[in-house]
């Protein structure tokens, strides 16, 4: 299959030199264990923390420790590189006839079905058939040149009787020390919002909430907050856990975050709005039992 080169997304050798040296807690350790250049690893971390615009190490005279933010980062790694050595090892037991491909973006994989997996495993006898398949960005129900019998979306088009639908919710979060330090500005209205600075990363013909959305139903600052953009929504969560700014949530992207107590929410309520993420069958999803399982235990498993 040939897919979209992942421009936001750090390469597998900086990923893989991250976690043996968050886990060695050494750079010279680290390269010792991949065979290479102690510079070349700091070069790969110094990529990664400007990449992401978080540091993650934190230097002491001992060597290094992951920072807090690097900690989370450091998790979500480690869970992704343990979910591609099982795929690399399973890839050749199963047909192609008896494989469901998921295809979502790389948020989505991230933020709602990767906490999950654990849960899925359990839950879904058929996981071991189940391949999710990442991608930049939301290309609709069926992407050109990708084979998926499932795809997440925000495009709605083809939703039919089986379809998921999760009605967006939003309100924002940020880090308890984020929200400690306003304290006074955050316990007045959303006019005083504007010494505040907000996290977003835009997107061309967005579907989903924007920060402008959000402020036409709960109500807008007096003066212009600052703004701070990156380009995923991964990379905003990731700030706002940093301490960085407020960040707008969507509720089922945001859950292990808020469960973690590492973003907390402000405001009293959700906001609803009258817009949906859809779970769809493609053509070939339609045709696969097996596929109709899966989304079915999906839905379960993302509503409840």
């Amino acid at each position: 299959m040939v897919g979209r080169r992942r421009k936001s997304i750090p390469s597998v050798s900086t990923l893989i030199a991250f976690e043996t040296a968050g886990r060695l807690g050494s750079f010279s350790r680290a390269a010792e264990e991949l065979q290479t250049s102690q510079s070349a690893v700091s070069r790969h971390i110094a990529g990664l923390e400007e990449q992401i615009a978080i540091r993650v190490f934190e230097r002491t005279r001992a060597g290094v420790r992951l920072s807090e933010a690097g900690n989370r980062l450091y998790d979500g790694v480690c869970s992704g590189l343990d979910t591609i050595e099982r795929a690399i090892e399973e890839a050749g037991a199963v047909s192609d006839e008896d494989r469901v491909v998921v295809s979502c973006s790389h948020d989505a994989w991230q933020l709602v079905f990767m906490p999950r997996l654990d849960e899925l495993r359990r839950g879904f006898d058929g996981y071991s058939l189940v391949r999710f398949w990442p991608h930049a960005g939301d290309p609709g129900a069926d992407p050109p040149g990708l084979d998926a019998h499932l795809a997440f979306t925000w495009d709605g088009r083809g939703a039919g009787a089986e379809s998921l639908a999760l009605r967006e919710a939003v309100r924002p979060v940020c880090s308890p020390e984020y929200a400690a330090r306003n304290a006074a500005i955050l316990d007045r209205s959303v006019g005083g919002w504007g010494s505040l600075t907000l996290l977003d990363a835009p997107a061309p013909e967005r579907k989903w909430a924007s920060w402008q959305d959000w402020f036409e139903l709960a109500g807008r600052p007096d003066t212009p907050p600052r703004m701070l953009e990156f380009d995923t929504y991964g990379e905003v969560l990731l700030a706002a856990a940093a301490g960085q700014g407020i960040a707008l949530g969507w509720r089922h992207w945001i859950e292990h975050y808020l469960e973690g107590g590492v973003l907390v929410p402000l405001g009293s309520e959700w906001v609803e709005r009258d817009n949906f993420y859809y779970g769809l069958l493609t053509e070939k999803g339609l045709r696969r039992p097996l596929a109709r399982d899966c989304l079915a235990f999906m839905a379960r498993s993302i509503q409840d």
